[in-house]
């Protein structure tokens, strides 16, 4: 039975390959009566059975009767799921060991209701969702990142029990979507620290500060208290009076003074300096063999920072495995 199932997954896969969005169709619909269902078509059985052995047409006219509810629940089963639309919705964040999170718009192709829909992927517990005509929903599909760099969404399987719990209705859907995976944090005794670290006031940070530098260009949304009025009541144009800070030290987080014996324990170190600095709102910069993330601050340069690491050692040709 595995080895059927096996060989029947992979005969689907063929017929719906992976995509930037997947509509279900004839050929990607399947249905098959449930547990339910079978026991359904057993008692139909015996009591056709039953009738034609006592030549009741009472009974005989039951079991037609409900053969005919068994056929008209396949046609609502089958078009319950036609029509269905996946797209992927905005790339997540999650550290190795976490749940990595595959926001997924649904929708549909027709004008109907879509109901008693349950999502799942692996063996994790199906999401379920009604799908109202016009309207889109998103679903949150789950998954445990084992490694870092680009997770792909695994196959989703989506099956219904609608409308009686005799038919099973389900698909298979291969979405081309994707979640970015950091290394998991490891804490260590003291940070790697590079030469140009603990610069004293000497370094100019990148927040606003109290210290006057001089006029820049100014960018449609700034604030109107950043604007140099005096400048443009001059006919100077429009300009911004910049601010900046000293900042009393700053922090480069360098592979090169590592020990790399393992290249996952030393990036998963570097994960956790770099959430320790950035939670802390100290600023640092980040050296990797081919990559230097700038000295920076904030949740901006964190997620560049954490990119860079997640992303160490991959090639381009790596993207969705």
């Amino acid at each position: 039975m595995t080895k059927f199932k096996s060989y029947f997954q992979r005969w689907a896969a063929k017929r719906s390959p992976r995509a930037s969005k997947v509509v279900l169709q004839h050929r990607t619909i399947y249905v098959f009566p449930g547990k339910q269902g079978l026991a359904f078509l057993f008692t139909v059985l015996l009591i056709w059975l039953l009738g034609t052995n006592y030549q009741n047409n009472l009974i005989l006219g039951l079991s037609f009767f409900l053969t005919s509810l068994m056929l008209v629940s396949v046609i609502h089963a089958f078009k319950n799921l036609l029509g269905l639309t996946f797209s992927p919705d905005a790339t997540k964040y999650a550290a190795v060991g976490e749940a990595a999170q595959f926001p997924i718009i649904l929708n549909s192709a027709y004008s109907a209701n879509h109901n008693g829909l349950m999502l799942a992927i692996d063996d994790a517990e199906p999401v379920s969702v009604d799908l109202v005509a016009e309207h889109a929903s998103q679903v949150h599909l789950e998954a445990i990142a084992k490694r870092r760099g680009w997770m792909k969404l695994p196959r989703i399987v989506l099956k219904s029990y609608y409308p009686f719990g005799l038919i099973r209705a389900w698909a298979y859907i291969e979405l081309n979507h994707r979640a970015l995976i950091f290394p998991r944090p490891v804490a260590c005794d003291k940070p790697p620290l590079g030469a140009g670290e603990g610069t004293d006031g000497t370094y100019l940070s990148a927040q606003r500060g109290d210290e006057f530098q001089g006029f820049r260009t100014y960018l449609p949304g700034s604030p109107i208290s950043q604007v140099a009025w005096k400048q443009y009541a001059r006919g100077a144009g429009m300009h911004l009076k910049d601010y900046r800070a000293y900042q009393s030290e700053h922090y480069w987080l360098d592979w090169n003074v590592m020990d790399v014996r393992d290249t996952e324990l030393a990036l998963s170190h570097l994960s956790y300096w770099v959430n320790y600095f950035a939670d802390n709102n100290i600023e640092f910069g980040l050296r990797l063999p081919a990559v230097t993330i700038d000295i920076g601050v904030g949740d901006v340069h964190r997620l560049d920072a954490l990119t860079a690491l997640a992303l160490f050692g991959w090639a381009k040709e790596d993207d969705y495995v």
